[in-house]
């Protein structure tokens, strides 16, 4: 039976990638609500905004089912979350060449973090005691 989570206890590089993971899901949840009201988007075929918006939920979902991953310490959400980091520091480029520079900025920031975040000793540690507590 697994021991339950002590969430007083966790490093704060666990804490800062949570946090940042879980601001990038909230974003995408902001960004279908913008998505849905903004009347320039209203040009879109109903069938490609519904799917815009159904995919910007589904990737805040996945974020945050991420996020809860790696505060319970699992090891898959580190797969997905450096194929999704990798991903908005590659789109962030793109933000910095259409001339939106702080958007840029706070993607490739973001990305960097989690990034960065998901090779430090305190997150491997994190995941290794706790994946060695669930299987004794």
């Amino acid at each position: 039976m697994p021991k339950s989570i002590q969430l007083n206890n966790l490093p704060a590089m666990v804490w800062l990638v949570v946090a940042v993971v879980a601001a990038q899901a909230l974003a995408l949840v902001v960004n279908a609500v913008l998505t849905l009201t903004d009347t320039e988007s209203q040009q879109l075929p109903a069938t490609a905004l519904f799917f815009l918006i159904f995919l910007y939920l589904l990737g805040a979902v996945w974020l945050l089912a991420a996020a809860v991953g790696v505060l319970r310490g699992r090891a898959w959400p580190r797969g997905a979350l450096i194929v999704i980091e990798v991903l908005a520091v590659i789109v962030s480029i793109s933000y910095f060449q259409l001339g939106e520079p702080m958007l840029g900025a706070i993607l490739a920031l973001s990305g960097a973090v989690v990034l960065i975040g998901l090779f430090t000793p305190a997150l491997n540690k994190h995941l290794v005691q706790r994946r060695s507590t669930t299987e004794s």
